[in-house]
């Protein structure tokens, strides 16, 4: 591999990457090390080494690095590399620098060559998730390089430069773009790099990672818990841990006061009944693995108790409510769905026209005059600079861009939910969670209407009020029939009756309507009920299950809109869906 100009504007160096980046991507997905150059060995797995034979590396297959090293709760998270140098010591300070400068270079370069990373919110390589440890010391190379000082795993790193990373698979380039990065940095020194003659793959209980040289405190941001290996969390880290934990709570119990509530139920004298509760509910394995890997709890053969970080995770869950709620909403409203138009800003960019010798700017559309967009303008030039294989970086007439502000369009989003029993747990979550997202991530007004058994309920209002709907949500509890006639009705007569502008009605459903309205035949009530919305104008949209396209197909038909049929109702799919249909709306 050819390392010159991987640091500069060439977009071509990463072109060149993508067939060693296959044969990476395919050794990892076999759970094998690899070979970048001749000094570095990376895998997803723990490496060992006898000091005295250096060059023979052993790749320990069925010893994840991430749950090792962070105790990660799953595998395949965290890429390891070792990078070997004659023995002498590396300054720790100058190769966090250097990955920080190749992770720019990185980003630079991977978002000139791939609109995906434009499309796609992909978050990119975050150095904040980057750890290292040399001779002289480590830590995560955003932090303040205070850790790894133990004299043990000083010395054990003496001959190599330990780095640790976690990020998306689609990101796997990087790796060559450190390599480089932390070499320079060894021949910097006048140190020489070392040649891995053997990479030797082990499998089973053969040998067993000897850790004792390389425990320490640290800052990591990857690490999970403190209770593998004797490691320490820093104040800093331990702060972070506690607010992705609690994120990650509300995740799988839905709110941060479901999770609070479970946990004041870990204190009940009457467990029993509470671990029955679990047992009906189906969700107690699915529980217990994500508990007990988060630490958090310790579950016994009928009991169920929180561990001491579950009981500090508690406290902090009651001292720090707000401030995690407000991580909550940002988290909504940083995702960003797949299409080319979604999670536009109502901030858009435009374009100018440069004239020679003319003070003021001249624009070639209609739209007034805005802010000049310098970083837009930047990355326009820069990208016509690397297509038109310019010598020098300059900047053109066509790259000037300036920032107007757009109309906002609103619509009133009127969430019709199957409150049915089949709709219990994951799918239940999901349907909230778009309720969630629509409100935080648009200007509309969203309502929810559900339906189960024999009535429907307008459960939510048209609001903006997000604590009204949290304390709507939290009262249905799925169960019974699917009276889908009687859904779309009491959502047809709440609209009628309430002043509207744009009216959406989004149907989230796992099946046929299953109780009547009008006459014995639920599936023709749903259908003679679907003809109203389409005399009324508003717009439709129907999000089911692939089993029942046909039917929902014609459903969607009558009422003038369009069905997405789903594999199943998760999460990311009903945003992309309700997103889709409402750019079409607005």
């Amino acid at each position: 591999m050819k390392a010159q100009n991987w640091d500069k504007q060439d977009v071509q160096f990463l072109a060149n990457l993508a067939l060693p980046v296959r044969k990476l991507a395919a050794a990892m997905k076999q759970g094998k090390g690899a070979r970048i150059g001749q000094s570095t060995v990376v895998s997803q797995k723990v490496h060992t080494f006898n000091p005295l034979t250096p060059q023979f590396i052993h790749i320990l297959q069925d010893v994840d690095a991430g749950q090792t090293f962070y105790q990660q709760t799953a595998a395949g998270r965290v890429y390891h590399m070792d990078i070997f140098h004659q023995q002498g010591l590396i300054d720790h300070h100058l190769v966090a620098a250097a990955l920080k400068r190749a992770a720019d270079v990185y980003q630079f370069q991977f978002s000139l060559s791939s609109i995906v990373f434009a499309e796609n919110g992909s978050r990119g390589v975050n150095t904040d998730y980057i750890d290292i440890q040399t001779g002289t010391g480590g830590g995560r190379v955003t932090g303040a390089l205070t850790y790894g000082k133990k004299l043990s795993l000083r010395k054990a790193h003496e001959n190599h430069v330990h780095f640790a990373a976690m990020f998306e698979a689609q990101h796997q380039a990087f790796l060559f773009y450190a390599v480089l990065a932390i070499e320079a940095v060894i021949l910097s020194n006048h140190l020489e790099l070392r040649r891995n003659e053997r990479l030797i793959h082990i499998k089973g209980k053969q040998e067993k990672p000897e850790m004792a040289d390389y425990t320490d405190e640290t800052d990591s941001f990857m690490q999970r818990n403190s209770s593998g290996f004797g490691q320490k969390l820093s104040p800093a880290v331990k702060q972070h841990k506690l607010v992705q934990d609690a994120l990650e709570l509300a995740d799988h119990f839905d709110t941060i006061q479901d999770a609070q509530q479970f946990m004041n139920k870990l204190h009940s004298p009457n467990k029993s009944k509470f671990m029955q509760d679990l047992e009906d509910d189906g969700e107690r394995q699915r529980l217990l693995d994500r508990l007990t890997g988060m630490g958090i709890v310790k579950a016994g053969q009928r009991s169920l108790e929180l561990t001491v970080y579950g009981q500090e995770l508690e406290q902090y869950l009651k001292e720090h409510f707000l401030e995690i709620e407000a991580h909550l909403r940002k988290s909504f409203r940083a995702i960003k769905p797949l299409s080319r138009q979604a999670g536009k800003n109502k901030i858009q960019c435009c374009r100018y026209e440069w004239n020679t010798g003319v003070a003021a700017w001249q624009k070639n559309n209609d739209q007034k005059d805005g802010e000049l967009a310098v970083a837009d303008t930047v990355a326009l030039a820069a990208r016509r600079m690397v297509i038109d294989q310019q010598p020098e970086f300059q900047i053109n007439d066509e790259d000037i861009s300036y920032f107007a502000r757009e109309k906002v369009s609103k619509a009133e989003l009127c969430v019709l939910i199957d409150t049915s029993a089949s709709m219990t747990g994951a799918r239940w979550r999901a349907a909230k969670f778009l309720v969630r997202y629509l409100l935080l991530s648009t200007p509309d007004r969203v309502g929810v209407i559900t339906f189960q058994e024999n009535y429907a309920n307008i459960t939510v209002p048209l609001t903006r009020d997000y604590r009204e709907v949290e304390n709507c949500l939290r009262t249905i509890k799925p169960a019974g029939a699917t009276p889908l006639a009687l859904g779309i009705k009491t959502c047809l007569d709440y609209l009628t009756n309430t002043r509207t502008h744009n009216p959406l009605l989004l149907l989230i459903s796992d099946g046929l309507p299953t109780l009547a309205d009008q006459s014995r035949d639920p599936v023709a009530d749903a259908l003679a009920a679907a003809r109203a919305i389409k005399q009324q104008g508003y717009g439709f949209t129907c999000i089911g299950l692939k089993p029942h396209h046909s039917y929902l197909t014609q459903l969607a038909e009558l009422a003038g809109g369009s069905a997405y049929m789903l594999e199943e109702l998760e999460k990311q799919l009903l945003v992309q869906a309700a997103w889709e249909q409402r750019l079409k709306l607005v």
